[in-house]
Order: C-alpha cells, then structure tokens, then sequence
C-alpha cells in the first residue's frame, strides 16, 4: 500500500466520521473539506471496502484452510523436519481434496506452482533456507568449539615443531553423489538454524581432490 494511498485512506475514515455525525450531510462540502475524491467517499460510507482489507481474489485457500497450512508447517518445524517446498503444495492440496464436496462430477481444485512463495510471503513467520546435503561425521563436527579446539592444537604443534607457514599444506577431497544428496530449500522458523543434511557414503561417488601450500 503506498504512502499516498494510506493519507488518502485516512483521510476518508474522518470525512465518514464527519458525515454520521451531521444530520443532512453535504457530500460534496465534506469531500471538498477534506480533500478526497467523493466516489471513493461515497463508496466507503455506503460499506466497500479499503485495498487493504478486501480479501484477495486470488487466494484458493480461505482463511481456516491457510491456518491449518501454518500449522502443519510449525509442527513439523518444532519436531525437527525439514519440511521443502513441495510438502507445503501437497499440503494445501491435500486440504482442498479433503474440503472438496463429495458426490461432484468436477475435480477438487488445487494451487498453482507459484502458490507455496505467495503462501510464504503472506506469512514472514517462516523463512526459506537452503539444506546442504554433507557426510553424517561433518555434520557432526560442526561444532565451534570442535573446531576452534582443533586449530588450537594445530597452531601449538606447528610452534613446537618449528613448521615454517611455507612449508605447510592443505590436502582436501571432496565426493560427488550421483542421483542423490541434492541441496534443496526448506521452509523453517528458525532464521538461523542449521541447515545440513546428513547421509552415508554408502553410494557411488566421483571424487575430486586438492592440494594448497
């Protein structure tokens, strides 16, 4: 809703307010006073309603519908699954089959393949974040204190053994899953969890490998 929109808006709700509080209104004295455009006026004071408060007619879910999509997505959230974009479609088409009357010749309807984000954007309680898929040991280790503890004692044997900066390497390899273990994005409460899944190496993997002075 723009600023314009808003002062003009508020503007009405005092020109209505003036208009049951006088016994013969002029309509056209009041818009005139108050500076807003009288078929908008009229409107308004005869029950429609502002931009902001008229249920979207795109919406395929109603207002029940969409609070239950919340909690099923809470719940799961609170239990600890990662719940991915897919599962909150199927959801609320899952809702619209269950809601949609027996006996009928048409198919339930359901949403479109834009409507999890539009449902998402309504509802700024939940985030989007993207789950990396990574061994179940490295999932594990990702720890702060793992860590910095182990570049602790990584720093004291290099002074202990006299290893020149020069003279120390890297060595790292990495494994390509086929067909499996793809990132993906999830839908969360918690902006800044930990968003890694974990799986076993019992796969095929191409493995790549690198080394660093």
């Amino acid at each position: 809703m723009s600023t314009e929109y808003a002062e003009i808006e508020a503007r009405i709700t005092e020109a209505c307010c003036k208009v049951a509080e006088t016994e013969k209104p002029n309509i056209a004295h009041i818009e005139w006073e108050f500076e807003v455009p009288e078929s908008r006026l009229w409107a308004r004071w005869n029950g429609r309603q502002t931009r902001g408060s008229r249920p979207a007619v795109n919406k395929r879910l109603t207002e029940a519908e969409e609070l239950a999509v919340c909690m099923y997505l809470k719940r799961l959230d609170t239990i600890g699954t990662s719940v991915r974009l897919p599962m909150v479609k199927n959801c609320a088409n899952d809702i619209l089959k269950r809601n949609h009357p027996s006996g009928t010749s048409d198919p339930p309807p359901t949403v479109s393949e834009v409507w999890s984000k539009r449902f998402l954007a309504r509802h700024p309680e939940f985030h989007i974040r993207k789950q990396k898929a990574i061994e179940d040991e490295w999932k594990n280790a990702h720890d702060p204190g793992v860590i910095l503890d182990w570049f602790a004692r990584y720093q004291q044997e290099c002074e202990e053994s006299g290893v020149l900066v020069g003279n120390r390497y890297n060595f790292d390899e990495t494994g390509f899953r086929i067909g499996i273990g793809r990132n993906q994005w999830i839908v969360t409460m918690d902006p800044d969890r930990q968003a890694h899944l974990g799986s076993t190496t019992n796969r095929e993997l191409v493995t790549a490998c690198e080394a660093i002075s």
